[in-house]
């Protein structure tokens, strides 16, 4: 049972964290001498909900190329929306790319947490409300795109030293980048965890982009900026809960 001034451990898997970009960023731009990493096949409910590299950088440069709009830096918005979509690009054959309807997403639940007691990235808002979509559409099932992510903890383990032990250690293993060796310990220690997903609706948003791409180069940086803002808000949040290793007696 819950208690509502749980500690919680909330870490952002790309982009909103201490981690910054370095989980996703690593996976495309390898150090000089160093080998690309491979990507993990993977789905929404498999593996923990693995991000898409080239989706999380292409999804954050959505943001630089309104950014650069609004700043009026347009050479620099052509950069970013064309680094988007060859990214975007690239994401369609990616193997975090799941499919499922919309109705069947997970949302996250609403979760109160006091500030002093959160690691990292507060946990993401529920899924916007879809009243422009029919019920077709919402049922009908799509490819995903996972951009973003978050782990949480869903009891109060202050009182268990094993638990808090564990805890701290995958904080430290996060730290270093090491995310699957947070989650081995983070199960090994029976925690309960939820891991959601950010994820966004491959095609549309594909589309989306190539659009936004071809009226900036019109020189309609308004209607760019607000089509780019509307694949924003086409993204979506699905939860995955991990119970990890059974209890021993």
């Amino acid at each position: 049972m819950l208690i509502n001034n749980r500690k919680a451990l909330i870490l952002a898997l790309t982009a909103t964290t201490l981690l910054t970009a370095s989980l996703a960023r690593a996976a495309s731009e390898p150090t000089p001498g160093q080998q690309t990493p491979k990507l993990e096949k993977t789905s929404a409910n498999k593996d923990f909900g693995k991000l898409s590299a080239d989706g999380s950088n292409a999804f954050q440069d959505l943001t630089l190329t309104r950014l650069a709009i609004f700043d009026g830096r347009i050479d620099d918005a052509k950069k970013y929306i064309q680094r988007a979509e060859a990214a975007f690009g690239k994401a369609k054959t990616d193997e975090t790319v799941f499919t499922k309807a919309e109705a069947d997403l997970k949302q996250p639940k609403v979760k109160t947490t006091p500030t002093d007691q959160t690691v990292g990235a507060a946990p993401p808002a529920v899924n916007k409300p879809v009243a422009d979509k029919s019920m077709a559409q919402i049922d009908k099932p799509i490819a995903w795109l996972p951009v973003d992510g978050a782990i949480s903890i869903n009891e109060d383990y202050t009182g268990n030293s094993t638990k808090a032990a564990a805890v701290a250690e995958a904080n430290k293993s996060l730290k270093s980048g090491d995310r699957n060796e947070a989650m081995e310990k983070l199960k090994l220690a029976d925690l309960d965890i939820d891991i959601t997903l950010a994820v966004v609706p491959l095609e549309q948003t594909i589309n989306d982009v190539h659009q936004a791409a071809g009226l900036i180069n019109d020189g309609k940086y308004y209607e760019a900026s607000q089509l780019l803002r509307q694949a924003q808000d086409g993204e979506r949040f699905d939860v995955s809960n991990i119970i990890a290793a059974p209890s021993k007696k």
